[in-house]
């Protein structure tokens, strides 16, 4: 089912895009292969950051990945929607606040007000994974940008 803009908005086997399932969509993705998954992606980013990219974005991802030499089957695992990107951005803003100087997610109230990112994290993928920032509001505030 796609909205107004062309957007799907539910996943693949039907059941709609709740802000709550976006995360847990987004875990599951980042669960299937912890911690190599997230730490790949997590590099990706800082590297690019260190690089000079002025602005990381979803369709980045692949680029970047390539261009730093992964095999082709790893590029391919960044090719992802906005739903994924969306709740990803979050989690790298929230693990390495200094990536707030390249990422820039949109302020979501549906996503962004009443779900606890971190305490979901640690129920689905990793109970002891510190994040430097509660949220990726505070996030953005640390390297001194208004969220």
């Amino acid at each position: 089912m796609r909205n107004a803009d062309g957007i799907e908005t539910a996943l693949y086997d039907g059941a709609p895009m709740a802000p709550e399932r976006r995360v847990e969509h987004a875990l599951a993705w980042i669960a299937g292969d912890y911690p190599r998954k997230w730490l790949r992606l997590v590099g990706l980013c800082e590297e690019a950051a260190r690089s000079g990219w002025p602005r990381i974005r979803r369709g980045d991802l692949f680029v970047l990945a390539s261009q730093q030499g992964m095999e082709m089957s790893l590029c391919r695992e960044f090719r992802m929607d906005n739903n994924l990107w969306s709740v990803l951005s979050r989690y790298l803003l929230m693990f390495r606040p200094a990536l707030a100087d390249v990422i820039f997610p949109r302020l979501t109230p549906e996503l962004d007000e009443g779900i606890d990112f971190e305490a979901m994290w640690h129920r689905d993928v990793a109970a002891n994974t510190f994040f430097r920032a509660p949220t990726w509001e505070a996030a953005a505030r640390q390297r001194g940008r208004a969220a």
